[in-house]
């Protein structure tokens, strides 16, 4: 029996079927969606090991140490999307705290909790990719190799906690959720980004969708999908918003007239998305009329007094 991770209902029939564009991995992969909720799953269901499988060496938030060219590009663009970032929902509500501990659940290399241990901050990360959290450590990140249900947390220790482009990764969210939860103390903010499987971009591009990132993206949230994640998590006053990334919309164009990405690692990969910023502003023209960006952001905290669901 297959039930939604947000609310458990029975999903409807399957209606997405794509394969890996980006990676290539064998098989075809379906998306179902809750009747309830509107959260959408991957199917089939995947083991640990199945999940290992889905991210090649190559995988972009994993690189460890890249050709020079390469680092130089990324480094140019990744310092402009930082300073841009903590401008931005959702996290301003992080860069409007004092510096304390933070946690950064699926940090990668680092990319984020390094720009905030330059503020300041104490940053615990959280990382199933052994060689990433050795990138990470370099950066002054404490990252811990594993996963959310594997690794140690102090309870109650947390200013905040970030989900960058993470919860999505997991088939057990509210879990995720909820060890968070217990691991921040009261009034503490957790911010969450995630690919808005509710914009007008997924609903257009259907299986072509650059977001839908299949079999890694394992679950696919609405803002009221997510809203509701956080709620049953045991947090409040949660806040949704949208923008737009730099690259959805050229990409899923491009798997739109060739079924896969073009330019899935390296240099290539860093130049084209370098491409794709100069047409951003037509990318976020195109998302104010169609109703949102394809990027859904959530803020939140953890009550004063909770001791968790």
């Amino acid at each position: 029996m297959v039930a939604c991770p947000v609310c458990a209902a029975a999903p409807d029939p399957p209606r997405v079927v794509s394969p890996d564009r980006l990676h290539g991995t064998p098989g075809r992969f379906v998306v179902a969606r809750c009747p309830r909720c509107g959260t959408g799953m991957t199917l089939p269901p995947a083991t640990f090991h199945d999940l290992a499988s889905y991210y090649p060496t190559g995988y972009g938030a994993y690189e460890a140490r890249p050709h020079p060219h390469v680092r130089a590009i990324s480094s140019v663009i990744q310092a402009a999307q930082r300073r841009a970032a903590r401008r931005r929902p959702p996290l301003d509500a992080i860069a409007a705290l004092p510096p304390g501990r933070g946690l950064d659940v699926g940090c990668g290399r680092g990319d984020v909790a390094a720009g905030l241990v330059g503020d300041g901050w104490r940053m615990t990360g959280v990382e199933p990719s052994d060689v990433a959290c050795v990138v990470a450590r370099e950066r002054g990140v404490n990252a811990r190799h594993g996963v959310l249900a594997t690794v140690a947390l102090d309870p109650g220790a947390y200013d905040a906690a970030i989900f960058q482009q993470s919860l999505e990764h997991t088939d057990d969210p509210v879990g995720d959720l909820r060890r968070t939860h217990a691991a921040l103390r009261p009034d503490a903010v957790i911010a969450v980004s995630v690919p808005n499987a509710g914009g007008w971009q997924a609903r257009r591009f259907g299986g072509r969708w650059y977001h839908l990132d299949l079999p890694r993206h394992r679950v696919h949230f609405t803002a009221s999908s997510l809203a509701r994640a956080l709620d049953e998590a045991g947090f409040t006053d949660v806040r949704t918003s949208t923008s737009t990334s730099a690259v959805g919309l050229l990409a899923s164009i491009q798997y739109r007239l060739w079924g896969r990405c073009l330019f899935p690692h390296g240099l290539a990969l860093r130049v084209a998305a370098g491409l794709c910023a100069l047409a951003l502003p037509l990318a976020r023209l195109a998302d104010r009329l169609g109703g949102g960006g394809d990027l859904l952001h959530a803020t939140a905290r953890r009550p004063s007094g909770s001791s968790g669901k």
